[in-house]
């Protein structure tokens, strides 16, 4: 397994089935990756939503809504690749997402401990809104990280229930640790009504 993806859900089954259909589209081999959605305690229709995908992702149901950092831990903590990258459950990705990600980190090998990819900022429907720059103005996902490297840090605070990918990067970069920028927007970042605050704004 080489790359693990940890979808984070929360009352999103309007957009879910979107995102897993997405990821499940990739143009690498399904051996070489997985998906794991970790239900945040939902009380929509997501629970419905991913039972019918059971067969193809691996599904985590928290009983009690613990936060984007709980369960973004919950989900690297059972994944089994060597790298984790975090997609949202309301955003979807280009089918050449994980590719990418993963020549990236063949390309620059030792010189790296993190991969980021560029963004589209786009509408529910689909409609491009604006070009995101990952070093301009990084977000939380579309950024792949070797987990040893994220388990050296500690993972995500897990008393943080806001700007939690803030602590995270800038630990992450006090380590000493590299994030690469790869000048290709594979990830669509979904603007609603209903979007939580996830820009790193650092």
């Amino acid at each position: 397994m080489e790359i693990s993806v940890v979808v984070t859900n929360f009352n999103y089954g309007k957009y879910l089935g979107r995102c897993v259909r997405s990821l499940l589209n990739q143009s690498i081999e399904n051996s070489r990756y997985e998906i794991i959605v970790v239900d945040d305690a939902s009380t929509d229709d997501s629970h419905e939503i991913l039972k019918t995908f059971s067969s193809s992702i691996r599904p985590i149901f928290l009983d009690v809504n613990s936060g984007l950092s709980v369960a973004s831990n919950t989900g690297i903590r059972s994944a089994h690749g060597r790298y984790i990258v975090r997609v949202d459950a309301d955003d979807y990705v280009h089918s050449d997402f994980l590719r990418t990600l993963l020549i990236g980190f063949d390309f620059f090998a030792h010189d790296c401990e993190a991969i980021a990819l560029d963004y589209l900022n786009v509408s529910e429907s689909g409609e491009l809104i604006s070009y995101g720059d990952a070093s301009m103005d990084p977000i939380a996902c579309a950024i792949a990280f070797k987990l040893d490297a994220l388990e050296q840090i500690g993972l995500y605070n897990s008393t943080l229930r806001l700007n939690e990918e803030v602590d995270l990067r800038k630990r992450f970069l006090d380590e000493g640790f590299t994030i690469r920028q790869v000048n290709l927007p594979l990830y669509r970042y979904v603007n609603h009504s209903h979007s939580l605050t996830r820009r790193t704004l650092i």
